[in-house]
């Protein structure tokens, strides 16, 4: 019996892939990842994601096929599916963050500039796996053993919306990509949504067709998110969906966003930082990888702030959600230890030559990484108040978005594309969408009780992904906060009580 086509090119894919490990002692990760898609030199984004028939996607489908993405944006890829066909996630990770911090300085004297291997075999080869193998796997099991999802049956009464929720949800870099696909999720699980964007023409017209889908799609009654049941706090009316301007690079920007999002006077209980931008100049790639979303959260965190009537109505739990990449895997430092005093910048010393091999956006995700550990293990603290603001990092694989196609070149697409390889190695917007979503679904399930201080990264929308130990390196992530983000955030947003976060312990 002839193999089908698609174990065909799995088997292709993974033997260019063993091929290319045997022999990448000379080669760049650069040129690496060219010959994956047939373009030396270039290099795509990494995000991944489980295929899954969601209340948005469906509804949409069954009203106006055409919606969907249909530009570059500033956004990164974002991970994995809410929950899967197959059953619950499994439960995080349990190495503590200071176990991994012991590790972190066991190695420092021998540390390396970059970890390629690491990145392929954690990274990349993983992916590829998942992408290939296990995600072609569960599309024949859904088919021949269809099962109901866990509280709303999205096989079988997909056209439909949730209640309206009366929690607001932020997307950065949402009129593109997996960000637009966040947007028409959220929406359609009842919150309202503030799409935060550069390009205000694409970011008001993203909103005027979620909400117009949202007018004409029913609703849903006594249906469960997650294992929660959702709250109908916002009457009979649909969410609203509303663009706010914001620019991750300029540093007044976010304190307006943050002004317009509070104006909204909707309770703030989700943000999800997932603009970010690759190949582009060193300095830029720092300021919008890293010190947009740090400046933006800083500034959305004293509305964020959970209440005990909160919990008593079991709303959504204050969540951050910081998009990741397996690239973070490459970087094994953020700022050199001989670097500009606390009173400069370390990013303004950064260049503005293009980032070509992507080193720098590979430490600007370690860097996001880093500053998630600093709040988690500030805004944990019992003297503090507890914000009781949960802080996640999410990875959304390999996904087939404008910002890969546009970075990849029109050769490498027109290859992929023709040979069938792109739907098989990458997932699709709307799957890297429900990878970051995860997280939030995990925020939502109140039979998790991970501590607020301790790391969770999600990968394929499940915990307990492999994270680089540096991610949660105390002396790294003090480095980093004293050198690079303070000097950036102090005079523009009041820090949490007053306080450096860089002066936190767990």
């Amino acid at each position: 019996m002839p193999m089908p086509h698609s174990s065909v090119l799995a088997v292709v894919v993974l033997l260019l892939l063993a091929a290319e490990v045997r022999s990448f002692r000379s080669a760049s990760p650069v040129a690496f990842v060219g010959s994956l898609v047939g373009r030396s030199g270039r290099s795509p984004s990494w995000g991944r994601a489980n295929p899954r028939v969601t209340v948005a996607s469906a509804a949409r489908e069954s009203v106006e096929p055409t919606v969907g993405p249909t530009a570059t944006e500033e956004a990164t890829p974002a991970t994995a599916a809410a929950s899967t066909a197959t059953g619950k996630a499994p439960v995080a990770s349990s190495r503590s963050d200071d176990r991994i911090g012991e590790e972190v300085a066991m190695g420092r004297a021998e540390r390396k500039e970059s970890d390629v291997l690491r990145w392929i075999l954690r990274g990349v080869a993983a992916e590829l796996f998942h992408n290939v193998v296990v995600r072609t796997l569960g599309r024949i099991r859904s088919r021949l053993l269809p099962t109901k999802d866990q509280g709303i049956d999205f096989l079988n009464e997909p056209k439909y919306r949730l209640p309206r929720r009366g929690e607001l949800a932020v997307v950065t870099g949402a009129t593109g990509g997996i960000g637009s696909e966040m947007v028409h999720e959220l929406a359609f699980r009842g919150y309202d949504v503030v799409v935060a964007a550069r390009n205000v023409e694409r970011g008001r017209e993203l909103a005027r067709r979620v909400e117009g889908l949202l007018k004409v799609t029913p609703t849903k009654e006594g249906e469960q998110l997650g294992n929660q049941s959702v709250p109908g706090g916002g009457g009979d009316d649909p969410p609203a969906v509303t663009f706010v301007e914001y620019h991750a690079d300029d540093p007044l920007s976010a304190t307006h966003a943050a002004s317009s999002i509070e104006g909204l006077e909707v309770p703030l209980k989700v943000l999800i930082n997932n603009a970010g931008i690759m190949g582009k100049s060193k300095r830029k790639t720092m300021e919008v990888n890293l010190v947009g979303p740090a400046l933006l959260t800083l500034a959305l965190l004293p509305v964020m702030k959970n209440t005990k009537e909160d919990e008593e109505e079991r709303a959504t739990p204050p969540t951050v959600v910081n998009v990741g990449s397996s690239a973070h895997l490459r970087a094994t430092y953020v700022v050199e230890e001989e670097s500009p005093s606390k009173d400069r910048s370390w990013i303004k010393s950064l260049t503005n030559d293009p980032d070509d091999d992507l080193t720098i956006y590979a430490r600007s995700k370690l860097a996001l990484m880093q500053f998630s550990t600093l709040l988690r293990r500030g805004l944990s603290r019992k003297s503090d108040g507890g914000f009781g603001v949960r802080v996640y990092d999410a990875h959304p694989g390999l996904v087939w978005t404008p910002l890969l196609r546009d970075h990849i070149g029109d050769k490498a697409v027109a290859t992929l594309t023709k040979t069938g390889l792109a739907g098989l190695i990458y997932k699709s917007p709307s799957e890297g969408a429900q990878a970051i979503l995860g997280a939030l679904d995990y925020a939502l399930d109140p039979t998790e009780t991970t501590s607020l201080g301790e790391q969770v990264y999600f990968t394929n929308g499940r915990p307990g992904g492999y994270a680089a130990p540096e991610s949660v390196d105390s002396e790294e992530c003090r480095r980093l906060w004293d050198r690079a983000i303070a000097p950036e955030v102090e005079g523009v947003v009041e820090m949490p009580k007053g306080r450096d976060l860089g002066s936190l312990e767990r």
